[in-house]
């Protein structure tokens, strides 16, 4: 019965991951990186110690998968030190956001692309242990200054003013994604 689960929500998983790409989220595509993994190994570790009925899965990778209508989403529960970014299509524009858990236990949100660079195709960030490295200037950025310091060299604060947070889901919405997608315009244009 175990397998079968696991087959069946690797299944969920194509089948979203195929809409997507067949273009059919209305006009606004979100893909998700790391926390495809993490989903999965997190759901069959649930179901290995029983702690959750199929139906409590099932919603849980829906709300956690970031493939919704009206923005983003993201489960505060799997958000880790280690960033996860969530890719979208606006327009046509590439845009991609991410969240990191601060040493202090708060989960941060930022754009990234950098406030500085951003007419730049480099202008965007990787993760080097603790610190967001901008790969147009090479300016490290702490992540527990992600979502609160702005008009440097740093990624786009997504401050708690621009999502909602309910039931331990954020949610940035498809109208601030908009907003911001110009910031987006050259990004990885290489």
């Amino acid at each position: 019965m175990h397998k079968n689960r696991k087959w069946f929500f690797t299944g969920v998983i194509i089948a979203a991951a195929a809409i997507v790409m067949a273009g059919c989220s209305s006009g606004t595509e979100t893909t998700e990186t790391e926390e495809v993994k993490e989903d999965i190994s997190g759901a069959e570790s649930e179901e290995a110690q029983g702690n959750t009925s199929d139906a409590e899965q099932q919603e849980t990778e829906e709300n956690v998968s970031g493939i919704e209508e009206g923005g983003i989403k993201i489960n505060v529960d799997d958000v880790s030190s280690q960033a996860a970014f969530y890719d979208t299509t606006i327009d046509g524009t590439d845009v991609e956001i991410f969240a990191v858990l601060a040493s202090d236990g708060t989960v941060r949100l930022a754009m990234n692309t950098c406030q500085v660079c951003n007419g730049s195709p480099y202008a965007y960030f990787e993760q080097e242990g603790d610190d967001f490295v901008c790969q147009n200037c090479g300016n490290h950025f702490s992540s527990d200054e992600v979502g609160i310091t702005s008009g440097d060299c740093n990624p786009v604060p997504i401050t708690e003013d621009d999502y909602t947070e309910e039931n331990g889901i954020i949610t940035v919405s498809d109208s601030f994604l908009e907003e911001n997608a110009d910031r987006f315009s050259n990004w990885k244009q290489f």
